[in-house]
């Protein structure tokens, strides 16, 4: 009986032994696992901060101005004025007899809009 006893032990033993070393197993895993996401984190988080910077540079006032100069005669850029400012009773509405917008199946939004828009074109723009 007493051998019996010591044979269930020394599995038993064994047993806990196995599940001990793979539970270091898994979680040695799951660690290494951890530490690529927070290095993958790490290196996003750099990226983020040099498209930051970077764009920084580029919309920097200076750099624009030295661009609009540089290339005025391409874009014809002319200076902002207070009097290109429209109000919404200036835009002109579109004539009833204009051709529709193709919109496609996939697009539920947009066939909502056109069919909001055969019904009532006043009610999309806002206007009673």
């Amino acid at each position: 009986m007493g051998r019996i006893f010591n044979l269930v032990l020394v599995v038993a033993m064994l047993a806990g032994a196995l599940v001990t070393y793979d539970m270091k197993h898994k979680a040695e895993l799951t660690a290494d696992h951890v530490a690529a996401l927070k290095a993958d984190i790490a290196k996003e988080k750099d990226q983020i901060s040099l498209l930051r910077a970077e764009w920084s540079m580029l919309t920097q006032p200076a750099r624009l101005e030295g661009v609009v100069a540089k290339y005025t005669d391409h874009f014809k850029l002319q200076p902002f004025s207070p009097t290109q400012i429209a109000s919404l009773d200036q835009i002109p509405m579109r004539p009833a007899d204009a051709p529709a917008i193709p919109v496609k199946d996939s697009d539920p939004l947009g066939q909502i809009l056109t069919q909001l828009e055969a019904n009532d074109p006043a009610a999309i723009m806002g206007v009673q």
